[in-house]
């Protein structure tokens, strides 16, 4: 079994790419590292979106054209290019419009937070107010009860003092 196994193995055989233009002959047993390396193998393009399917020895030249390349700016700026994008970009125009729009944004934030602050402000001072005229009042109330509270004590002691006399 093992010497036909070893016979077989040493066939040699087409590789299945050849209607794609491959030429190789080679033992069966190396089947697999051929067709993992065949530059007419037919392969997916690695980029998200596309559904190519390109010959290994083409896959770099449509990479390069690909309308689906993405890449980051290889100067570290985080912008996306693509194709189209990618001649025209420049690191320091991109980061100083995205940097303006950040002091746009934080300008608005900060007026919006300014309003606000003085919304509050009007309102502490109203209730600052309000506070004061409910101290004000209670003040006139507690003086009103001590003079209701001294006149009737007065009333009181000189009603005892006048039943006590008719006594």
């Amino acid at each position: 079994m093992y010497k036909l196994s070893k016979s077989i193995s040493r066939l040699r055989i087409k590789c299945k790419n050849e209607p794609h233009g491959c030429a190789a002959t080679f033992p069966l047993s190396e089947e697999y590292c051929h067709s993992t390396a065949c530059l007419f193998e037919p392969v997916a393009c690695p980029h998200q979106g596309c559904g190519a399917q390109v010959l290994r020895r083409d896959l770099e030249t449509h990479a390069q054209r690909c309308e689906h390349w993405r890449q980051l700016c290889p100067m570290g700026c985080g912008t996306l290019l693509s194709l189209q994008t990618q001649a025209q970009h420049n690191c320091y125009r991109q980061l100083r419009q995205e940097c303006e729009a950040q002091r746009q944004t934080h300008r608005a934030i900060a007026a919006t937070l300014q309003r606000k602050m003085r919304k509050m402000q009007n309102t502490m001072a109203h209730m600052k107010r309000q506070i004061g005229l409910i101290c004000e009042s209670l003040e006139v109330l507690d003086s009103q009860e001590e003079n209701t509270g001294e006149t009737s004590t007065t009333s009181t002691s000189s009603s005892s003092s006048t039943s006590s006399s008719s006594s």
